[in-house]
């Protein structure tokens, strides 16, 4: 009798469909002296605030990358949609747009990743925030 059950368990394993997606933490870290503003900017010129980035403090973004074709994306709040990442991008709190940096996120597009791990800061003085990626967990 315990045969047909475990030959079943077997039968059933084999037709589920593979993960189409893995999870994926970006811990994005402000390595500067002054407060950053930063934004995750998805496809078709959606933009998500994540607010003020302190010095010395982190964000953590939950996202998954896709299997197929490592795309980096979130669900939409009701889960009906994938929405694609293209860029995380930080800047100073006066002349945003003008200091922007962004996260590389070349690099994690093109191999499997669970973390990215990113700094970002402002230099002293005038200039565009630099954003660099520290690690790159496989």
């Amino acid at each position: 009798m315990k045969y047909p059950a475990l030959l079943l368990t077997l039968v059933l394993a084999a037709c589920a469909a593979p993960p189409e997606s893995r999870r994926a933490i970006v811990q994005l870290t402000n390595s500067g002296t002054e407060p950053l503003s930063c934004k995750i900017i998805y496809g078709h010129w959606v933009e998500r605030d994540m607010g003020l980035l302190a010095p010395g403090t982190t964000f953590n973004i939950a996202l998954r990358q896709s299997i197929k074709d490592r795309a980096l994306y979130v669900n939409r709040d009701d889960n009906e949609r994938q929405m694609m990442i293209e860029n995380i991008v930080c800047g100073r709190l006066t002349d945003w747009r003008g200091t922007l940096g962004q996260v590389d996120l070349v690099r994690a597009r093109q191999t499997d990743i669970s973390h990215l791990e990113a700094t970002c800061a402002a230099p002293a003085g005038a200039g565009r925030v630099a954003c660099n990626v520290t690690d790159l967990g496989l």
